[in-house]
């Protein structure tokens, strides 16, 4: 845990560009990342690589530049920008003589500082424990003098005194109660998916998701201007223009290459989206990096089989730029201010079109032995007239959607002898 009496957690960057960095790299993310764990940044080495050391990511040339410029300041904690195996950060801790980190391991603090509740805090420790196996080979007495805990929030204190197999056993215990919380959320979601449509927010962390949240649907949840400030989910009802229940549901926001641990950890989380009847995605237009920002996230929703869910892009803080000149192009999207709340009427209407399924009006021909048949349509469609033709059988005149009618024919024998689409 991070000693509060000790804020001051001082760390030295070492931000590495080598042969797989982005074109426009993302320098900016990852100080704000170092910064959310509410350290303080000491200094910062830039080291361009042509090709990664496999003992040390970076050559003893490198070394030798960031042990002399290291070497004048004080620090607790060494970060790198690039992910580090296991060897690598022995090797490193080894040869410069102090604790060293990855982006992976500050991801993992960060993520334990927000977890609020049983579940979530759950989820980031077996992130953090499958992370952390792979390094229990080392020693960990410098582990002891550290200050504070950028990389050893939750279980990293435990680490001191446990071996594989007793990580194994606890790593088993979280995944069974885990898999029970996992259940009663199945069983939740299906009864949320029977009584109204859902609606989940998302988007590139700090894009505006909480406040778009509250705005639409007059909720006080925590909003913070800070990466990750949401990693629960939270279900609340669409301010709608009609009376139809529209449950909107927020959850962590994405940033890119999110660790692997952390994705299958929010697995039963992030199942929220590939559930929803409609996705928006949040994305800010002051963000020069909007259009990066907005293909992870989609690569996101690739990855948790959410992307053939239909999407709306908002196109949010469009009150941070100066003329509408400067607003991104994105096909498909709402212009809002979640902030001023400029747009936001014209978003609500838009989601409750797109939840309002294409409506066929549907001549159904049934037996008069089918009543239960019957007695569902009149559930799932708006009868517009009811006879009996001069064969004995029913024949019902009603307006219905197409998954209705799929639904339909999938659990008994019926035909529509004529169908057109609706007027609305």
């Amino acid at each position: 845990m991070i000693n509060h009496k000790h804020p001051e957690i001082r760390t030295h960057l070492v931000i590495v560009t080598g042969p797989d960095s982005p074109i426009r790299d993302r320098n900016e993310e990852f100080i704000s990342l170092v910064l959310s764990t509410g350290s303080v940044i000491s200094g910062i080495t830039y080291i361009n690589v042509r090709t990664y050391n496999r003992n040390t990511l970076i050559g003893k040339g490198k070394i030798d530049e960031l042990k002399k410029t290291i070497s004048e300041e004080a620090f607790d904690l060494l970060v790198f920008s690039h992910d580090l195996i296991a060897s690598q950060e022995r090797n490193l801790e080894k040869i410069l003589c102090c604790p060293v980190i990855d982006r992976t391991r500050l991801i993992l603090d960060i993520f334990a500082k927000r977890a609020q509740s049983a579940a979530g805090k759950l989820q980031v420790e077996l992130a953090q424990l499958n992370h952390l196996s792979t390094r229990l080979v080392r020693g960990w007495t410098h582990l002891e003098r550290q200050k504070g805990g950028i990389g050893l929030r939750g279980p990293g204190e435990k680490q001191l005194e446990t071996d594989r197999r007793l990580l194994g056993i606890r790593i088993k215990t979280i995944k069974a109660r885990l898999k029970k919380i996992e259940v009663q959320r199945a069983v939740n979601r299906k009864s949320r998916m029977k009584s109204a449509k859902t609606v989940a927010l998302v988007g590139y962390t700090n894009a505006g998701k909480s406040t778009l949240f509250n705005a639409i649907t007059s909720s006080e949840t925590y909003v913070a201007d800070q990466m990750f400030a949401t990693l629960d989910p939270l279900f609340r009802p669409l301010k709608s223009v009609n009376k139809k229940q529209v449950i909107v549901s927020d959850t962590v926001g994405f940033i890119r290459d999110l660790p692997e641990t952390l994705i299958q950890a929010f697995l039963s989380t992030l199942e929220e989206l590939s559930s929803a009847d409609l996705i928006l995605h949040v994305l800010d237009v002051s963000d020069q990096n909007i259009y990066e920002n907005k293909h992870s996230v989609e690569e996101m929703l690739k990855k948790i089989n959410a992307h053939n869910v239909p999407v709306i892009n908002v196109c949010n803080k469009i009150d941070l730029v100066r003329s509408k000149s400067e607003i991104f192009s994105i096909d498909d999207a709402v212009q809002v201010s979640a902030q001023s709340g400029a747009g936001l009427d014209e978003l609500t209407k838009y989601v409750t079109k797109k939840l309002e399924p294409l409506k066929t009006i549907r001549k159904i021909r049934l037996d008069l032995d089918q009543s239960r048949v019957r007695s569902e349509i009149y559930e799932l469609s708006s009868v517009i007239e009811e006879t009996v033709n001069d064969d004995n059988q029913i024949e019902i005149l009603c307006e219905i959607d197409d998954v209705s009618y799929e639904r339909l024919k999938k659990n008994e024998k019926i035909e529509a002898i004529q169908s057109k689409m609706a007027n609305h």
